[in-house]
C-alpha cells in the first residue's frame, strides 16, 4: 500500500473510530476489521499482494496455509493493527479490560515480586501496543523503552507525561540518536529497572550497528537490536515475553511466558546471537500457528509497510 493510501485510511479510521467505540468492543473490532476484509476483497493488487505474501511466508516456514483464508484474515487485522490501541481507548476500565483473556499473570506477577524490575519483552506479532495498554489500565509501574509510538489512545498518551530522570519522555529512543545517546538511554532504562519499574521493549527490531545480533527469523538472516540483551544482563531482571494476538472473537489473547535471568556474560557478542534467536524462534513459532496476526513479517521480502 503506498503512502498515500495509509493516510487516506488512516484518515478513515480517526473518523470511524469514535462512532464504533460505542458499539460492544468486540462487536467494534469486527466492524474496523471489516474494513480490511473489504479492501481486499475490492482491491486486487492488494489481494494480490496479500496472497504472494502469505505464500511466500508459508514456503519459507514449510507450513501448508489456506492462502486466501490467511490473506483475507491477515487483511482484516491488518488495519487493527494499524489502529494500535485506539479502539479500547474508553473510560471505562472495566470495559476495556473486559477485551483481554489473559493467560500466564502469575507470570508476570512472580517477575515483579522478585523487586529487580522487569523486562517485558515484546515483539510487532500480533495486537502489540495492547499488552502495554493492559499493563497500564492494571496500575502496573511501566515504562516504555522504544521509538515514541504514533496513534495509539488518549489513555495511553496520558502516562507519557510524567517528567524527570525516570520520565517516560527520557526512556523514548531515536534511531538518529549517536552513540552517546545510546549509552545514555541505556543507563537511564537500567536506573528504571533498578528502581522496580517494568520496561516494554521489542526483541524483533532489525537494526544496524552498535548492540545487535544475528538471529534468522522465516528463513532470512537480519541482524536485531539486543538492547534487551544488554540490559537483562547489567541488570539481571527477569525478562517475561509477552505476545498477544487478536481471537475468532475479536477479544486480545495475553499470553505472557515464564521468566528467565540472561547471565552477565549474555551481551557478550559470542553469545548474544544465540540469546536473541531464543525470542525469535518463540516468534516464529506464533507465525506459524497464527499467520493472520503476522502483521508486517510476511512482506519482509519486499519491504511492504503498513504502519
Amino acid at each position: 500500500m503506498d503512502r498515500r493510501g495509509v493516510k487516506v485510511r488512516k484518515r478513515l479510521l480517526q473518523g470511524v473510530l469514535p462512532v464504533v467505540r460505542l458499539l460492544p468492543l468486540p462487536t467494534a473490532a469486527r466492524v474496523v476489521s471489516g474494513i480490511g476484509r473489504l479492501e481486499h476483497r475490492m482491491n486486487r493488487e492488494l489481494r494480490l499482494r496479500f496472497d504472494r505474501a502469505v505464500a511466500r511466508g508459508g514456503d519459507a516456514l514449510g507450513c501448508r496455509w489456506d492462502v486466501p483464508a490467511v490473506s483475507r484474515s491477515l487483511a482484516g487485522n491488518h488495519i487493527l493493527w494499524r489502529s494500535r490501541d485506539l479502539l479500547v481507548d474508553v473510560a471505562s476500565d472495566a470495559r476495556a479490560l473486559a477485551m483481554f483473556d489473559v493467560v500466564g499473570r502469575e507470570h508476570l506477577d512472580e517477575a515483579v515480586g522478585r523487586g529487580k524490575g522487569c523486562i517485558v519483552l515484546t515483539s510487532h506479532f500480533g495486537a502489540h501496543m495492547l499488552p502495554a495498554h493492559w499493563m497500564y489500565r492494571e496500575a502496573y509501574p511501566l515504562k516504555l523503552y522504544m521509538e515514541k509510538p504514533r496513534s495509539v489512545s488518549r489513555f495511553m498518551a496520558s502516562k507519557f507525561d510524567r517528567e524527570g530522570p525516570l520520565g517516560q519522555d527520557k526512556l523514548f529512543i531515536s534511531r538518529k540518536g549517536d552513540a552517546a545517546d545510546a549509552a545514555g538511554s541505556i543507563l537511564r532504562a537500567a536506573k528504571a529497572l533498578k528502581s522496580g519499574m517494568l520496561l516494554f521493549l521489542a526483541g524483533d527490531v532489525r537494526w544496524k550497528g552498535r548492540l545487535t545480533a544475528p538471529g534468522r527469523l522465516m528463513g532470512r538472516s537480519f541482524t536485531f537490536s539486543s538492547t534487551w540483551i544488554a540490559l537483562g544482563a547489567m541488570s539481571r531482571a527477569p525478562v517475561v515475553p509477552v505476545f498477544c494476538r487478536i481471537g475468532d472473537d475479536h477479544r486480545y489473547r495475553l499470553e505472557f511466558l515464564p521468566p528467565f535471568v540472561l547471565p552477565r556474560d549474555a551481551q557478550d557478542e559470542a553469545n548474544a546471537g544465540a540469546h536473541a534467536q531464543r525470542f525469535l524462534d518463540l516468534l516464529e513459532d506464533r507465525i506459524r500457528r497464527h499467520p493472520a496476526d503476522s502483521n508486517e513479517y510476511l512482506f519482509w521480502d519486499d519491504e511492504y509497510v503498513a504502519a
